[in-house]
This record gives structure tokens, sequence and C-alpha cells, in this order.
């Protein structure tokens, strides 16, 4: 039987979720059905060493290069390069200049193309000749919307797209809001169960055996996840929880400033970027997701997975994944919430061992997720 040709196309392959989520993908689809291919606009990351082998890598034309950075972090020549982008984006001729650049490095004709980032990605897909176009949305577009500058655009090119595929329900209704999509599934991320299984029993190296709590959390230094308010919150119960924060970024110093404004910088174990979180995450006695908004955090998922409950606030997604008391708890996204739980779960370390122990059964369900995905593809 012809294998089916799909492409699936990404802005850049940085540390971060959709990378991550990507290659996941990537590792699971049947090579002997379908011939897949990945094109990075722009072809830079830490996460291209990641993608499975024996998988064809394509970079997109210069025209590209600054797809993926802000204007703000723009100089030199990259500012010229962004503004022509925006440029051809603003007046409505950027399908015809995509068109024009796919021809110098896309030389196969595709039965699928996927845009894994929706957006920029988005855009690039539509204005192309595959037979079947999808588009994959991965963040809450009602917390973050980053087409709001593009929306008549983003709206004209979304009419080319035959499918859009939301991680989450909430992701869903938001997208259907702003957009007035009508073909969209939901289908949940998959998750390299037993990668991070295996992963996960390699040795800890910071959470050490404590009476108090040992709480966890991993994520990038951006105002999304939420760190400020976790560390105000365990400023005011920390003499009955040790918090570990996994990750780094550019909002490194300014929580750091705070931490030590609170008095809790020696309190909290900071780890830094962590090329394997799970043992630490197994080790720690309650996983917490901070967040402002998500669009299904696969961080929870792997928390399980490690056999660690969740405390999560309220995103898109989490009500897929908390569905009993084992898994952990959800509630309302407010820093106040956050404290007033944390110290209801204070003197709970043994309910928090019990639901470890019940976890250890727990399961994801990728080989249902992956026949959802071949459906779509067929």
């Amino acid at each position: 039987m012809k294998k089916k040709k799909i492409l699936f196309v990404n802005d850049e392959m940085t540390m971060g979720g959709v990378a991550r989520i990507l290659n996941t993908l990537l590792s699971m689809i049947d090579r002997e059905k379908y011939d897949v291919d990945l094109l990075v606009l722009h072809k830079r990351g830490e996460l291209l060493k990641e993608v499975p082998e024996g998988m064809s890598v394509y970079g997109g034309s210069s025209f590209f290069d600054t797809v993926d950075i802000p204007l703000s972090q723009c100089r030199g020549k990259n500012l010229l390069s962004k503004l022509r982008l925006l440029f051809y984006m603003k007046s409505g001729l950027i399908e015809q200049r995509i068109k024009k650049e796919r021809k110098q490095f896309l030389k196969k004709h595709y039965d699928i193309e996927f845009s894994a980032k929706e957006g920029f990605c988005t855009i690039f897909v539509a204005s192309g000749d595959s037979d079947r176009k999808i588009n994959w949305v991965q963040v809450d577009y009602k917390e973050c919307n980053y087409s709001r500058n593009h929306m008549a655009l983003m709206k004209k090119m979304l009419k080319k797209i035959d499918m859009n595929i939301a991680c989450s329900e909430k992701v869903k209704d938001s997208y259907v809001e702003l957009f007035n999509v009508g073909d969209i599934k939901v289908i949940h991320n998959l998750i390299n169960e037993k990668y991070i299984k295996a992963l996960s029993k390699q040795k800890v190296q910071f959470i050490k055996p404590s009476n108090k709590i040992n709480l966890i959390t991993v994520a990038r230094f951006h105002p999304q996840k939420g760190l400020a308010r976790l560390i105000r919150a365990y400023a005011k119960v920390k003499d009955y929880y040790k918090l570990t924060i996994v990750g780094d970024g550019e909002l490194k110093d300014d929580l750091y400033t705070l931490a030590k404004d609170l008095g809790v910088f020696d309190d909290i174990v900071w780890t830094g970027i962590l090329a394997n979180p799970y043992p630490e995450i197994k080790a720690a006695d309650l996983f917490v997701l901070p967040s402002v908004y998500e669009g299904y955090p696969t961080i929870t998922i792997e928390s399980l997975v490690c056999g660690t409950p969740v405390l999560a606030l309220e995103v898109a997604g989490i009500k897929e994944q908390i569905t009993n008391r084992n898994m952990g708890y959800i509630i309302a996204n407010k820093e106040e919430r956050l404290v007033f739980k944390l110290e209801e779960l204070k003197d709970q370390k043994e309910v928090l061992l019990k639901a470890k122990e019940a976890l250890k059964d727990y399961h994801y369900d990728n080989q249902k997720i992956l026949e959802a995905y071949y459906a779509i593809f067929e």
C-alpha cells in the first residue's frame, strides 16, 4: 500500500511545550503507513536533536529567519527581516510570498500538511498546495490570542484549513468563539509514558526525604506560568512545606528578588533546567501547577505518570486530566485559593502518600489518541 506523505510544520524547535509534544507525536506515528517529514521554518532549537531518527528535517528560506522572534527582540538585520515579514502580513501579500518561498525548499507534494503551531504556521500551511491541511491548536485563545494583531488575515486563512485539532475542550470552545471555525475536533496530546517512567527511576539529585510536604513545580520562568504567585503562597506556609522549582527563563532575576524580599529564597530549591526532571517529580509529594493559562498541560500528566498527585489552578485541559481525588486537586485560578488549599493540605502528608500509592496503577491511553489522529489522516 502506498504511504501517505505528511509534512509537519513548526516555526522553531527551542525547548518548550509545543516542540516536545510534536516530537512525541512524530515518534509514535506508524512509519510503515506514513512517510513523515518535518519543516522547521527557522531551523533552530535544542529539541531538533530529539526529532526521531530517519526523518527528513527541512529548514525554511531566509525569509522566515525571524518568524519566531518578537519584534521587540529584533536588532539590525533581524529587525529589517521582521519588518519585511510584518509588511507582507499587514498588506495581505503574505500568501503569495509564501507560495514563492515554498518552491525553494519543498521539492515534493504532500497528501497532508500539519501546522504544529497555530499562528504563522497556520498561514504557511493554508498557503500551500497539499491535499489536506490540518491546524493544531495548543493554547486557550481566550486567555492569550497570539493572532490579535492579524485577526482578519487569520480568519481568511483558516477558511483554507480542512481540519483543526484542539488539545482540550476549553481550547476548542475558545478557538471556535474567536475564529468561528466549523471543522474542529478535540484530541488530547500524546505522552511518552514508558520513556518517562524509565527516566523517573534514575537517581534523585535535589529532593530529600522530609517530615514536611515536598512540593515541586517545573516551568519556564515566564508570566504565563504563575511562579510569582506560587512563591508568594509558599512564603505563607513554608513551615509545613519544602518547595523545589525546576526551570529557568526571562523572569529569573525578578523571581529571585521576590523570594529574597519574602525571606524564602534559601528555603526554595532552585535546580535550574534539568534534562531529566522526572526523578524529582517522582520523589515529591505534590506537584503544583500555578499557571495563569494553558492548553493541555502535559507536565501534569507526566507527574501522574511519575506517581505524584497534582494541585492545579483551573486552566484549559486540567478537568480532563484530574478526574479523581488520587490524581489531585483543582482549585479556582486565584492566588488566594492556592494559599487556602496549601493551608488545608499542610497536615495531610499521609493522604498524599496514599494517593501516590494509588497512582502506581495510573495509565495514559496513548493508543486511543493515536487512533484519533489516524482517523484524521485518513
